[in-house]
This record gives structure tokens, sequence and C-alpha cells, in this order.
């Protein structure tokens, strides 16, 4: 386009130049210079040119108009080009599979150091997949935007359960200690934990060890492992 562009006015250029010096040879000795021709005959090839003039003239503000319609359609392409970009973005932080970080905490939960008593359940003083979700319940309930568990990020799908002396976490078996990182208004988070009668003061009972921890940053490993549905498909409703 560009080149028909550089051709229409270079074409328009030169039939201005040309009538220019029209104009100027008309103005001299004309009969000098054409004998031959009479005014009407000069006054007829005036009138085609001015004509090729103006079909020239025409077909460069149609080239002008092509010109800002492409323009404007690639802005408009680069526009959506960048909202869905965005739209990607958003919807690969809501699924998981992307590393975030921002304000929260951690929480370290260990074994108790204490040894039961004859009368007393050993399982009582070793962290179960029960404790973990008590923890990352009420920090979910509490506003927490992301939670991993040793590396692990918790997702819709995620399961958290017995696994012999380890504790599975998206078919990952992990042992204590458990650090939990969740990103979120970690005053919060922290106060919801500690409430009176809340997750820590009934873990604490048994002597299992939590250590909570604020950090102005914290980062969340996105979810690595395929996502595979069998059952689940696309609604036809929004």
């Amino acid at each position: 386009m560009k080149g028909r562009f550089h051709i229409a006015l270079t074409a328009v250029c030169i039939l201005l130049g040309w009538l220019l010096a029209l104009q100027i040879r008309s103005t001299g000795d004309f009969t000098a210079v054409v004998p031959d021709l009479r005014t009407s005959e000069m006054r007829v090839l005036l009138m085609d040119a001015l004509r090729q003039k103006q079909e020239l003239q025409q077909e460069l503000d149609a080239l002008r108009d092509e010109l800002r319609a492409v323009e404007t359609a690639a802005t408009k392409g680069e526009g959506t080009l960048e909202r869905l970009h965005r739209e990607l973005e958003n919807a690969r932080l809501l699924a998981g599979i992307t590393a975030v970080e921002g304000r929260g905490l951690t929480v370290t939960i260990n074994d108790s150091k204490r040894s039961a008593q004859a009368t007393e359940d050993p399982a009582l003083f070793i962290v179960h997949d029960e404790d973990i979700l008590k923890i990352t319940n009420v920090l979910r309930a509490s506003g927490a935007e992301a939670i991993s568990i040793n590396g692990q990020r918790l997702l819709a799908t995620s399961e958290i359960h017995c696994a012999g002396p380890s504790v599975s976490i998206n078919n990952v078996r992990i042992a204590a200690p458990f650090v939990i990182t969740a990103i979120g208004d970690n005053v919060g988070l922290e106060s919801a934990l500690r409430m009176r009668g809340g997750v820590i003061e009934a873990l604490g009972f048994f002597g299992l060890e939590i250590d909570v921890k604020r950090y102005d940053k914290v980062m969340v490993p996105g979810f690595t492992r395929p996502l595979r549905f069998e059952w689940l498909r696309p609604g036809q409703g929004r």
C-alpha cells in the first residue's frame, strides 16, 4: 500500500510540474514554441490534464483513507491483544498455575517433642492431615488469596490426606515439619489463627510446635502438575 501511495504522489508531482511548465510556456512566445497548435487545442489539452490531475487526487485521497482504516484496525487489534493477554494472566492467577507473591505469613507446624505417657495415644503428638486442613481452612476463610504447603500449591482440587507417617498433598508425600505459606492480610490471618479457642490453641494442647511469622512479601509457587479433568465439561450457561 505504501508503494501505491508513493507512485500516486509521484504522478501528481510530475503532473503539477508539467502543468506549471505548460502555463509558463503559454505566457511566452507561444507561436514560436508551438506554432502548429491553436488556442482551442491547447484548451483541450489543459482540460484533459486537469481531469487527470483530479483523478489522481481522488486516487490519492482513497489511498489515504485506506491507510487510515488500516492504522485504525491495527490500533484496535493491539488493544484487543492486550486485553486478551490481561484476561489470560488473570485466568492463570485464578487457576493457581503461576507463581505469585505479596504480603503474607508462614505457619510452621511440627510434631511435639513431648513423649506420650503410658495412658496417652502417641498419635496425638504428631501432625496429621486434619491438623493441616484446620489451619488452611482458617486461612482461606480469613481471606488468604494463595496458599502452599512445603512448596505445593493448594487448588480447589488439591487433596490433603494421611499417607502413613507422612501427608499426601497433590499426590506428593510430605513429612513434618510443614511450612504453610499464605498471601493476604497477614495481621488478620494471624489474628484468626490465634483467636481464643482457635486452631493454634487447640493444636498446642498436645504440644505440637506452631510458629507464625508475618512478612511484607512471601512467594507462593504455581501448580506444576498437569491439570486433567475426566468428567468436567464447560456448561452451556454463563
